[in-house]
């Protein structure tokens, strides 16, 4: 796995990664800090991205895109959600989240997380081969 393909940038400032963990049904990374994560459900879209050819970039809307810190979710929607096929078993995702303080929904009480959200934008590089019991997890 190589690391330097993966970013996690928070309101324009990196904050690196933790864990990465795919499944059947979503996408998990995890910042270097354990505070934030986000949770794209993939459930729905396994033939949309298995119909991607090698070297090609395809827009991909996923069922739903959850922002937590420390454990409290929000609902937030890309601007841009990118899945390219780099080999038979490599999938490279990008997701981009502007405009976060107009387009999310809070999940807690205070409706709001304790910084102002503006953007997020998510690289991360999966390779089938690392799959174990159906699962593909990276920790760094």
């Amino acid at each position: 796995m190589n690391i330097s393909k993966n970013s996690m940038t928070l309101n324009d400032k990196d904050i690196g990664i933790s864990k990465i963990e795919l499944n059947k049904c979503d996408l998990l990374v995890t910042d270097k800090s354990g505070k934030y994560c986000l949770k794209v459900y993939l459930l729905y879209n396994w033939k949309d991205i298995n119909n991607i050819k090698i070297g090609q970039k395809r827009k991909i809307d996923f069922n739903e895109y959850c922002f937590s810190e420390n454990n409290e979710p929000a609902l937030i929607w890309p601007v841009e959600c990118l899945v390219e096929k780099i080999s038979d078993t490599s999938l490279y995702f990008y997701l981009s989240f502007n405009d976060l303080e107009n387009e999310t929904t809070y999940m807690n009480s205070r409706e709001h997380f304790d910084i102002k959200l503006k953007s997020l934008k998510v690289k991360v590089l999966i390779d089938d081969r690392d799959a174990v019991n159906g699962s593909i997890i990276y920790n760094f």
